[in-house]
């Protein structure tokens, strides 16, 4: 094997010249690095990356990936997170290989990959913001970098799965970033949102005179996101019809507007995701074999915390700052009995149920450190009794103690009309956002008149 390791350690690069016996070279530093790679060309090149910079270490498998089409490229590195690990494989790299790792294993994983010959991205260009869930360092979550970094480019759908609050809108995101059309339009659907009525409305618009009411030509979300990508969440709750028209989608690249004609040609990404077992859901008539088939080519499936745990105080920390800033707190940490509850607690809400408890925590907690009796109850294991029913009610009744708390220590009266407020505000911020803004359509999906919702907009300052 002919083969070229930048700033490797000693014990590597032993192990390296005791199984190879073709030419192995070494650099310590850039400049040496780049004169060995205009020598020759190399079937295998492996870095490691430690106090190399994000963008110069993308930017360096760039460089030669543009010299080196059929190199291998493998990083090594001690920290991670989506930036560098999707970047580097969106650039050529092979693989990420999180450290520590042996030096044989190394050599296994060379051996594979030389083997191999696969070349799996092209490029990335600028930090992206890539959403708020995909944060981390564990081997599992990497993994999802990687293939975020694998999948970037293609047009072919792309089906992500996992639980819920595990972050699958934010792979979404990152996807559409990471790609080379990321400046044409991203938009998100959650197919639960809609009646399938006013979701088909919604996704493929309507000519005027397609039903009672529609005095004019309506463009759709996909004619919005030509070009670009379209995220489905939970795709598992489209009707039968809505998903043939979407497998008919994929098949056609073309759709027709509700009431029209005339076929409209489409260039567009679409990332399907889901949280339920759609193979059960075929099972029992109610999702369409064929249309799975065509989203799970490309499939990424999402770790549930309980499996990364050690990623929880990564996650805390990024947490940590948002809830100061957004509550005018200055909390700085948890305390070690605080983290130990933490992390004996299996938090099937996922990444969105440690959100929400830190920022409980952060709401009630009185000095510089989160302690034990400011976490939620579920997570001490205090109070199991009242935390029937799903995931999104503990996380309700937790959010609701802990403004009691704090309206109590506030000796402040009208709990209702305090409370009831913030949801409601929430709630009309949210339909808004995806309706993009569409008064008639919100009014229409809380169930109350556009004067009342303009009203209430005023009110809360959501104009």
């Amino acid at each position: 094997m002919t083969l070229l390791g930048f700033r490797l350690e000693n014990e590597l690069k032993d192990e390296l010249e005791s199984n190879f016996e073709n030419e192995l070279r070494f650099a310590e530093n850039i400049s040496s690095f780049m004169e060995l790679l205009k020598e020759r060309k190399y079937e295998a090149v492996v870095i490691d990356e430690t106090n190399l910079q994000q963008d110069a270490l993308v930017n360096l498998v760039k460089k030669i990936t543009e010299t080196h089409k059929r190199s291998v490229i493998i990083i090594m590195g001690e920290t991670s997170n989506l930036k560098l690990v999707a970047g580097v494989i969106k650039a050529g790299a092979y693989d990420y290989i999180l450290k520590p790792i042996s030096p044989k294993d190394v050599n296994k994983i060379l051996e594979k990959a030389v083997k191999d010959h696969k070349l799996l991205a092209e490029r990335v260009d600028r930090n992206k913001n890539t959403g708020d869930k995909l944060i981390g360092q564990t081997k599992e979550i990497v993994e999802v970098y990687k293939m975020i970094g694998r999948v970037a480019n293609s047009r072919i759908p792309v089906l992500v799965v996992g639980e819920k609050g595990t972050g699958k809108s934010s792979v979404a995101t990152a996807i559409h970033q990471f790609s080379d059309w990321n400046t044409k339009p991203f938009l998100s659907v959650n197919c639960t949102s809609f009646q399938n009525n006013l979701l088909e409305r919604k996704l493929f618009g309507y000519e005027k005179g397609a039903f009672e009411g529609a005095a004019f030509l309506q463009i759709g979300d996909l004619e919005k996101a030509n070009g670009g990508t379209l995220h489905l969440g939970n795709i598992e709750s489209l009707s039968l019809d809505m998903q043939s028209k979407i497998l008919y989608l994929l098949q056609e690249g073309e759709f027709f507007r509700m009431g029209g004609s005339e076929p409209i040609e489409m260039d567009i990404r679409i990332v399907a995701t889901t949280s339920e077992n759609l193979e059960e859901l075929i099972n029992k008539k109610l999702f369409i074999d064929e249309l799975y088939n065509k989203l799970k080519i490309l499939e990424i499936n999402i770790p549930p915390l309980r499996e990364r745990k050690d990623d929880i105080p990564f996650i805390i920390d990024h947490y940590l700052s948002s809830c100061n800033e957004e509550l005018h707190k200055a909390v700085k940490g948890v305390s070690k009995p605080a983290m130990k509850k933490i992390m004996r607690y299996d938090w099937p809400g996922n990444v969105n149920e440690l959100k929400n408890a830190i920022k409980s925590a952060v709401a009630l907690c009185r000095g510089s450190s989160i302690l034990v009796e400011e976490l939620p109850g579920n997570v001490t294991g205090n109070k199991i009794s009242k935390r029937k029913g799903d995931n999104q009610s503990w996380v309700l009744t937790d959010w609701i103690e802990g403004e009691l708390l704090g309206l109590k220590n506030n000796k402040q009266n009208n709990y209702y009309g305090i409370i009831i407020s913030k949801v409601e505000k929430e709630l009309i911020r949210q339909v808004l956002e995806i309706t993009s803004g569409k008064k008639v359509e919100t009014a229409e999906l809380l169930g109350i008149t556009r004067n009342t919702l303009r009203t209430k907009m005023n009110n809360y300052g959501l104009e």
